[in-house]
Parts: C-alpha cells; structure tokens; sequence
C-alpha cells in the first residue's frame, strides 16, 4: 500500500519543480532600438487621444414618476387689449352737412301754389310742369338767390301766352323761421294791342318743424301792382313729412283788392294734397275749390311734376 503513493506522488513534484523553474525566469526583452541618424528630423509620435468615459447609465425611473422634473414652462402672457385701439374719424365738416341740410327736396321751394321761404342751391337748374300747360324753368344764382320764368305755349286764336319772371331772395335761410322776398314781372305778350305786363311785389316766411324743414308752415303774400286796382294774394300752407317718400298738402288761398276799382276781385280756394319728395324729382297730386261761390263750383286738379338738376 506504502509503495502505490510513493509512485503517485513522484510525477506531481517533477511537474511542480519545472513550473517553478519556468515561473522565475525572465521575461524576454525587445531588441534595442538602432541609434538615430544625426541628420535626420526628429519625429514625435501622436499621442493619443484620451478617451472620453462613457456616462454611467442612469437609474430606471421609478413607475409612476417622472424620471425628470418638468421644464418651467410660465402662464402665457396676454396683452390688455388683442386689436389696436379703434381709430376715431374726424368730425364732420360743418359746411358739408350745412350743404346737406340746404338741399333739401325738389318741390320745398312751394305748397301746391303759394311759395315758400326756401331756394334751392346755388347752381341748380330746375324744371315744372304744372298741369301740363303751366311751365317752370329756373336757375340758382346763389344759395340765397334764384330766378324762376313761367309761361305757356301759344293760347287761343290771338296766340297770346302769359309770362311770368319772379326773383327770389332768402334774407334768412337757417334756424326754424326762414324769410325771403320775392319780386315779379307778371303780363301777357302777343295781344293785339300790344303786350301788358305788371309789376308784383311780396315775401314770404316759412316755420320748420325739424332741422331738415322737411315740416313747416308757411305763409305768403304778393301784391299785383296794377295802379288803382291793385291786388294782395295771400295764401297759408302746412308741409307734413310723414315719411322719406311722403308728404301731406294743405293750402288756403285768398284775393283781396285794394281799391273800389277791382272791388269784384275776390276769392277764397282751400285744397289739400300729397306729395313725393326726393332730392331730384317731385310729385305733387292736389286739388284746389274755391269757396267764396254762390253756386256749387268745380274741383280744379293741380298736378306739378318737377325735375332739378344739383351741381
């Protein structure tokens, strides 16, 4: 049994005494490197580089929370006003407005017969036709002044034809009470006696109801010069606008001599009517009765239609 261990335990010592022995040994060394050249240029090696570590891995987030904290993020900003300030135009000019107000409607510068205080503006060329045979043409020379002829075509057999040329001056044409004055030159051309003209002479005020006088009252006289037989015509009329498009008529009409020589001159008329009003042509639809008779007298139709060109 001794023998058998002895014999086992030889060859494990003989392999540990030659790893030993090759354990101390040294290491090899590299050969010498050769003697640089005198002439030749010096050449230093690169160095390298070092290398950046790469970032320790971050621990997991943990369920449920964020792994960072959120980035400030403020509340947005709002200004006090998001338009610009409204810009505010300029005040009107007051002449132009003055302007629209005297324009007025084709038809302000009378009732249905009878005129008013009103002219039109300056520049206006106006045109009327007063039951087809009576017509009207007329001028602006100014805001305050105007000229109007009046005729008919060639009456009767004679040929004979009435002429009427009026001149028109407001003294007064703004605020409620308007005044102006009227002079005529009234007669009858183609008689065979030649013709014969008359002289007239009056005014007339007019009461606005509003800023526009699109409502007034009015009241006006004329005095037919005619030597001793000399008449006054007077009439009083009201304008109610009841709408852009309509207005209501009534007229009272009256002639009184002024002298025993045309004592038989006399009479009285009333009429209502309706007009339509706008800024270039006009419609005005009336009648006229006289009341002063002893008979029953006949209605008379007045239907004036005017056109006015503005500047």
């Amino acid at each position: 049994m001794r023998p058998r261990i002895s014999g086992i335990f030889g060859p494990i010592v003989a392999v540990t005494l030659a790893a030993a022995s090759l354990r101390a040994q040294p290491a090899p060394q590299p050969p010498p490197a050769p003697e640089p050249d005198a002439g030749a240029p010096v050449v230093t090696p690169p160095r390298e580089s070092a290398v950046t570590p790469a970032p320790a891995p971050s621990q997991a987030p943990t369920p449920g929370y964020p792994a960072f904290p959120p980035p400030y993020n403020p509340y947005p900003y709002y200004p006090r006003y998001g338009y610009p300030p409204p810009t505010y135009a300029p005040p009107p000019d007051p002449r132009v407005e003055q302007r629209r107000l005297r324009t007025g409607e084709a038809h302000a510068d009378h009732v249905i017969l009878m005129p008013t205080a009103y002219t039109h503006p300056a520049g206006t060329v106006y045109f009327s036709s007063i039951d087809i045979v009576l017509l009207q043409a007329g001028y602006a020379i100014s805001d305050d002044t105007q000229v109007t002829l009046s005729g008919t075509p060639p009456l009767g057999e004679d040929n004979v034809f009435p002429l009427d040329l009026s001149l028109k001056n407001a003294f007064v044409n703004e605020g409620p009470v308007r005044v102006a004055a009227i002079g005529s030159i009234t007669g009858i051309a183609g008689l065979d006696e030649g013709n014969f003209f008359l002289g007239r002479i009056g005014g007339a005020a007019q009461l606005c109801f509003d800023t526009p006088c699109k409502s007034s009252a009015s009241v006006a006289s004329t005095a037919l010069l005619a030597g001793p037989a000399t008449l006054v015509l007077t009439g009083v009329g009201f304008i109610w606008n009841v709408a852009d498009w309509a207005s209501l008529l009534l007229e009272v009409d009256t002639v009184v001599p002024l002298g025993n020589e045309a004592g038989e001159y006399h009479a009285i008329a009333v009429g209502p009517g309706f007009r339509l009003p706008y800024e270039n042509w006009a419609l005005d639809l009336g009648v006229l009765r006289p009341l002063d008779v002893q008979e029953p007298a006949d209605i008379v139709p007045v239907i004036t239609v005017s056109y006015r060109a503005l500047p």
